[in-house]
């Protein structure tokens, strides 16, 4: 790091440990506080300057560095998951819904015959017992107006 002149801070970074664009991304970050200046050097380097702004605190190389290190794990971090996220974009916009799911219950047909054959014959008996008049024989099923409106009715014509 080198001082020049105005309180401009001057930073060397070598490309092979960085990026030139986790560089950018740090630079960006800390663009609030101070004008950045980005530039080529020799041998494979690259050039950050750091002008304040007027009200900026003065610790901004170090803010900058500890915001290159956080683009590098980032880089890293994304460079491992692109694959994944490579997938989840596919499958958002390649989305095909599930075709609906057939009942199968397992049955052959001669079984289902079968089932349905005693399901029509439970139901004649429940029909059998609910038409007979033995089904109820004290009136508790019937209404009220069953029950007590042919009395009523009686009272009344005479």
């Amino acid at each position: 790091m080198k001082r020049l002149k105005s309180s401009k801070t001057s930073i060397d970074l070598p490309l092979k440990d960085c990026s030139p664009e986790a560089v950018r991304y740090a630079a960006y970050a800390v663009s609030g506080a101070a004008y950045v200046f980005l530039g080529p050097r020799p041998g494979g380097k690259l050039r950050v300057e750091l002008e304040p702004k007027p009200g900026a605190s003065g610790a901004l190389p170090r803010r900058f560095l500890r915001e290159l290190e956080d683009e590098k794990l980032r880089e890293r971090i994304s460079s491992a998951n692109t694959e994944l996220r490579e997938f989840l974009l596919l499958k958002g916009l390649n989305y095909q819904p599930k075709a609906p799911v057939q009942d199968d219950s397992g049955l052959t047909p001669q079984q289902e015959k079968e089932l349905n054959d005693l399901i029509s014959q439970i139901e004649g008996e429940i029909k059998a017992e609910a038409s007979s008049a033995s089904a109820d024989p004290l009136g508790i099923t019937s209404t009220w107006e069953e029950k007590y409106d042919a009395k009523n009715s009686r009272k009344k014509s005479r």
